[in-house]
């Protein structure tokens, strides 16, 4: 099935190839890329040539990445010297209530309101209205990229997990290369209140893409496999 636009209307698993993974991979450099901050400034990745850097992207509506923030939140101060960035990116599960982005100006503004309904700790980023950055580092809705001082990639992973992320912090002088990890979705605690900020539609979209959603994550997880 064709894809519609970049940021779509309604959420379809459809809109998402869990067993497609492009951008740079471990052990190669990371693509340098230029997006904006909260006051509208541009920021861009050679920036932070000297620090350590971990990239997680996220969504008001993905619970994906609401799960990690409790668990960021310690590793910031586990690792005061890492550099941990949001990278905002379209909405999971848009609907009536919070739709997808119409304008930069009024994703740079929603960024705000992640921060607020979250207590988000992290500098956010904003991906152009269009997801050059996005798409260019996977188009996945909650990835996780670990960069070197050097700009090198020692890790990245379809789903970021604190966890995983520690276990690499505490193991920075090699490569990971395992960049899978097996889910189907976040708790039903988490999942329901989160999507709901897209309204009931947005609940409804995924209560019905369900079994696509559990087809999806065992065909990548059987397609990981075989990689191995």
């Amino acid at each position: 099935m064709a894809k519609t636009k970049y940021n779509y209307n309604r959420y379809k698993m459809s809109e998402y190839d869990l067993g497609s993974f492009p951008g740079s991979k471990a052990g190669e450099q990371a693509k340098n890329f230029t997006l904006h901050d909260q006051a509208g400034n541009k920021v861009s990745l050679d920036q932070y040539l000297g620090k350590w850097v971990v990239l997680e992207t996220g969504s008001i509506t993905c619970s994906m990445y609401v799960k990690n923030i409790s668990g960021i939140k310690k590793l910031q101060n586990n690792y005061p010297e890492v550099e941990f960035l949001l990278v905002y990116v379209r909405e999971a599960h848009p609907g009536s209530r919070l739709g997808p982005h119409k304008t930069d100006s009024e994703k740079i503004q929603m960024s705000s309101k992640l921060q607020d309904f979250y207590d988000e700790p992290r500098k956010i980023l904003i991906d152009d209205l269009d997801g050059k950055m996005h798409k260019d580092y996977g188009e996945l809705p909650n990835m996780v990229y670990v960069v070197n001082p050097e700009g090198l990639v020692i890790y990245r992973c379809d789903w970021a997990f604190p966890k995983l992320i520690d276990k690499v912090l505490q193991n920075r002088n090699q490569i990971h290369s395992d960049e899978h990890v097996k889910i189907i979705t976040a708790a039903p605690w988490i999942m329901i209140p989160v999507v709901l900020r897209g309204g009931w539609d947005a609940l409804l979209d995924i209560a019905v893409a369900l079994p696509m959603i559990i087809i999806a994550h065992l065909k990548a997880d059987w397609a990981n496999l075989w990689k191995k």
